[in-house]
Formats: C-alpha cells, sequence, structure tokens
C-alpha cells in the first residue's frame, strides 16, 4: 500500500469510527413491540449471519417446527420413497384434530383424500397442524418414528434443537389426540434454538426452491377447501410493508413460545432470512430488525487486494496480495476488527528466503454484530531473501476498527 493509499484508509477509517457507534437492537430498544427472545438474520446464499442476539438459545417455536417436517417431505420424495401425487393416509385421530375450532386451519372430512403436494401446501402456507402430523406419519411410518427422524436430522447438521412434534403443537394439545411422544412430560414441546430454525429453512429454500412461490401467496386451494396464508406481511396483505417487504415463509405462536416468525426477503440481489422468537408482537419486531439490516449492512469486498507489510522482526517491507477475493456483508455503523497474525516460520539465526505465493501473514476479521469471524490469507506476490539474523515478533497486532474503501457492490 503506498503512503498516499495508506492516509486515505486511515482517513475513511476515522470518518467511520466517527459514525454513532449505536445500533437500534430489538431486545433493548425498550418498545413492548421491539421485544424478543432471540433473532438470527443470514444470507441464505453465502451462509453469514448479518444479526444474532442468543442464537445458540434453545426456545419453543411452535409451527416453525413444521420447516423441519416439510424438508423431510422434500427429502422422502427426492430419494424416491413417496411421490408429490401420492395420496396420504389420514387417520381417525388427525381427522379428529382437523375439527378443532382453535387448532385446525382446514378440515379433512371422512372421505376426504388429500396428495401430499397439497398437505405441503397447506402447511406451509396455512400451517395446518393435521396436514404437518399425517405428512411425518406417511414419511416416518408413524408419528413416533417421524419425530425420531426430525431429531437425526437436527443431530446431523449439529443443532440446538430437540423435537417432541411434527406440527409444533406442545404436549398440552396433542395428548387429547394421543399424539403426545411416549415417555415425554405432559408440557413438553420443541425447543430449538433461531440459528437452528434458521438453518433448516436455508436447507429448505435450497432442496426445494419452489418453497417461496408456494409459501407466496394469499391461499391455496387444497380440494374444496380455501386455505389462507398465516404470514400476513406477505404483498396484499393486511400487515404488508412495502419499506421492507417479505415473501414467505412462516409463523408460529403458542402462548408458551409467543410469537415467532422465518421471514424470507431479498437485499442487493441476495436471499436473506430473518427469524425471530419470543415475541411480544407478531411482525413488529421482524419488520424493525429487517429496517436496520436494510439500512446498515452492505455486501462488499473487504479487505485491500494488496498491502505492504513490514516483517516482524525486521525493518523489511514486502508487497503481499490476498490469496482470495473476499466480500461479505459488513455493517457501516460496527466495522469488522481487525487482527493481523503473523505465519511465516522466521529463523532467528540466519537468513530467510521467502517463495512466491507463500502465505505470511493472516488478516482475522470480526463482526461485533454477529460475533463471526473471517479469515484472509496474504501470500508474497515475489519471492524474497531476507539477509541476516533477526529478532522475531511474539505479539499479534490489533488494529483499530476497519472498513473496505471499495465500493458497495450489489
Amino acid at each position: 500500500m503506498k503512503l498516499g493509499e495508506k492516509r486515505v484508509w486511515l482517513g475513511f477509517l476515522a470518518i467511520i469510527i466517527g459514525l454513532s457507534a449505536v445500533t437500534l437492537t430489538a431486545s433493548a430498544s425498550g418498545d413492548p413491540a421491539n421485544e424478543l427472545k432471540a433473532a438470527y438474520i443470514v444470507d441464505a446464499d453465502t451462509g453469514q449471519a448479518v444479526y444474532a442476539d442468543h442464537a445458540e438459545t434453545k426456545l419453543p417455536i411452535a409451527s416453525l417446527s413444521k420447516l423441519m417436517t416439510l424438508d423431510l417431505v422434500v427429502h422422502a420424495v427426492k430419494s424416491g420413497q413417496i411421490k408429490w401425487t401420492d395420496n396420504v393416509p389420514i387417520s381417525d385421530q388427525v381427522r379428529k384434530l382437523a375439527e378443532s375450532a382453535t387448532l385446525s386451519t382446514m378440515p379433512m372430512a371422512e372421505h376426504d383424500k388429500f396428495t401430499v403436494k397439497e398437505l405441503f401446501a397447506a402447511t406451509l402456507v396455512g400451517s395446518s397442524n393435521s396436514s404437518a402430523i399425517a405428512l411425518g406419519e406417511l414419511v416416518g411410518g408413524s408419528n413416533a418414528k417421524f419425530i425420531q427422524l426430525m431429531n437425526k436430522q437436527a443431530k446431523c447438521w449439529q443443532l440446538e434443537a430437540h423435537f417432541v412434534s411434527a406440527s409444533g403443537l406442545d404436549n398440552t394439545d396433542l395428548t387429547k389426540y394421543h399424539y403426545n411422544l411416549p415417555g415425554t412430560s405432559d408440557q413438553a414441546q420443541n425447543l430449538v434454538s433461531a440459528h437452528a430454525i434458521t438453518t433448516v429453512a436455508r436447507h429448505l429454500l435450497r432442496d426445494d426452491p419452489e418453497v417461496i412461490t408456494i409459501a407466496n401467496q394469499a391461499a391455496v386451494k387444497v380440494r374444496n377447501y380455501r386455505v389462507p396464508t398465516s404470514v400476513k406481511i406477505l404483498k396484499g396483505q393486511s400487515e404488508y410493508d412495502a419499506t421492507v417487504p417479505v415473501d414467505g415463509l412462516k409463523t408460529g405462536y403458542t402462548a408458551k413460545a409467543g410469537a415467532c416468525l422465518v421471514a424470507t426477503f431479498k437485499q442487493g440481489g441476495h436471499r436473506m432470512i430473518a427469524t425471530t422468537l419470543g415475541g411480544a408482537w407478531q411482525y413488529s419486531a421482524s419488520a424493525n430488525l429487517r429496517a436496520q439490516v436494510q439500512q446498515q449492512e452492505r455486501y462488499q469486498r473487504i479487505t485491500p487486494a494488496t498491502i505492504d507489510y513490514q516483517i516482524p522482526g525486521t525493518s523489511t517491507k514486502v508487497k503481499l496480495m490476498a490469496k482470495t477475493v473476499q466480500r461479505r456483508w459488513v455493517n457501516v455503523r460496527q466495522p469488522l476488527q481487525q487482527t493481523e497474525v503473523p505465519v511465516l516460520p522466521l529463523k532467528a539465526s540466519q537468513p530467510n528466503y521467502l517463495g512466491k505465493r507463500m502465505t505470511v501473514m493472516q488478516l482475522r476479521l470480526t463482526d461485533p454484530t454477529a460475533g463471526t469471524m473471517t479469515t484472509v490469507d496474504y501470500v508474497t506476490a515475489h519471492a524474497h531473501a531476507l539477509p541476516g539474523p533477526m529478532q522475531l515478533a511474539t505479539t499479534v497486532k490489533t488494529s483499530a476498527r476497519i472498513q473496505s474503501l471499495l465500493p458497495v457492490e450489489y
């Protein structure tokens, strides 16, 4: 980096530090509409988290549980175990549950027949509890075996999650219909972290991209029934907000879980997923967090292509190149924290030789808003000889907060 470039870089850094360092968070705003127990927002394309608040804490998630059920249905279809056109067996207890005025969004009359595709849509759009349970029994062979599959998949993905229900209903509701899992308590419920259920949603979108198209509907027609969406923030719905538009995905609510939501949206051409758990209100906290991301997060290159680096313990400077181009979301109010870590295996008592494209230093960038770290290797552009003995540096240099100089890329 030339001296002029360095001055520009430091000047830009001063501007960034001068910006307000206060970021509005849902949990700290003091507004009851923003009350949450946990939140997590991720770029579904890259997997980068842009916001996290108690994201690893296992909490009740109510009907968000259906996302795992739906993904396992997709797996079963892809593996050839079932077909979208297959009729789904409906047990007497499931039909009884479908008659409930409080727990059902779609009736299942005695002679009604439904395909996998129809119940999939009813589960996703209308949050049909009876449809979710029926699909689970089809895929797993029984309710209990399907829940085993849910927990097995969660373990495979290393999620903070434990399931006792395919629908998200807890045992206080399921016991009446004999769908409480044997060996569980009267109050048992699904406990899943915000990070975990967001990961499930990300898998579902990747496994079946049509999910967004299905979810982004005011209602679906299942045989003779019209099943309205439970997501009232879609375009055309009563709670739609054009400033932070949403095109899916799933709501959840029980008295124990509070208001839960997984919302999908686009920003800068990227598919984003925002999860909020334990809300006092259904949509407000999520909308404010999405607005915060919209205002403060920019997708851009995060490191310079080349830097002039002084070899620790010497007065020698070499030009280093970033081994890979790193782009990610960066918060304009809480820039990345930079740490330089020397990785050069120098010999103190004799001359050293640096080969071309040898890794000399790692730049570690920590995102204070999400708690994640990115490592960028810097390598030599050319071979270098470092004459004479040297005093090896034993400390790690940590800079102030830093922000890319390059333009934002959308």
